[in-house]
């Protein structure tokens, strides 16, 4: 890591450090559904949801979740 980046996380919050982290878990769901959808387009949005929610569950290892 930069140490311009490790002084500017050090000078947050803790509010800030949390919500840095909220956003991107956020960002990364929003990521898996685009992904997942892409990969079966027939799917419904329940079905798109339970396997983010799988992905999530058992730590986002894709090894895991997939033969690679």
């Amino acid at each position: 890591m930069d140490p311009d980046d490790i002084k500017a996380l050090r000078a947050m919050t803790l509010a800030q450090r949390l919500k840095r982290g909220l956003d991107f878990m956020e960002q990364a769901r929003q990521f898996k559904i685009a992904s997942v959808r892409v990969h079966h387009p027939g799917w419904s949005d329940e079905k798109v949801m339970n396997e983010v929610r799988r992905w999530i569950r058992n730590g986002m290892k894709p090894e895991e979740l997939y033969e690679l």
